[in-house]
């Protein structure tokens, strides 16, 4: 765990939603490492605040509001079908290959700390992603194609939980 890691894992430390075994590893490094621990105690001072602020704001969309934007999306969607395809598919293409990415990067053991952890622990709980991984490590190389789509939407939610920015592999 470096200091990097521990500011994109505060969220999950903060509201209890991270791994045991995660946290652990957090709160070793907060022991060792004064400038996080203050960062941490202002986080999650801020947090504290902000869920105060959000109990007073009301977060709804008015009706009206909700209807407009509705209407102008799908008749944007049906003007341009062409783009929305397009759109969908480029998203897929996307995803195919940040998933083979993932793969391919836990086969060769070059994910980062945080994202193998990440595969770990949801390994670890998922049987169909474990028996995937198993099967890959047996072979030492990606199976060709795409994964199980139970597997590929698993590993799509992981990578979603990686902030924007940061690569889940090794340089």
């Amino acid at each position: 765990m470096n200091c990097k890691e521990l500011a994109y894992m505060l969220a999950d430390y903060c509201s209890g939603s991270m791994d045991p075994r995660l946290r652990e590893e957090l709160d070793a490094h907060l022991v060792r490492c004064e400038p996080c621990m203050a960062f941490t105690k202002t986080f999650q001072a801020t947090c504290e605040e902000t869920w105060k602020l959000r109990e007073a704001i009301e977060y709804a969309i008015p009706a009206e509001v909700r209807e407009r934007l509705d209407v102008f999306v799908r008749a944007a969607a049906l003007k341009y079908p062409d783009k929305m395809r397009e759109y969908r598919d480029q998203i897929e293409r996307d995803r195919r290959e940040k998933v083979a990415d993932l793969v391919s990067a836990a086969t060769a053991g070059t994910l980062s700390s945080a994202a193998a952890l990440l595969v770990e622990s949801h390994c670890a709980a998922c049987p169909e992603c474990r028996e995937y991984f198993d099967a890959l490590r047996k072979t030492g190389s990606p199976r060709v194609g795409d994964p199980p789509e139970g597997v590929r939407s698993h590993l799509i939610a992981l990578m979603q939980t990686i902030p924007p920015g940061e690569e889940f592999f090794l340089a």
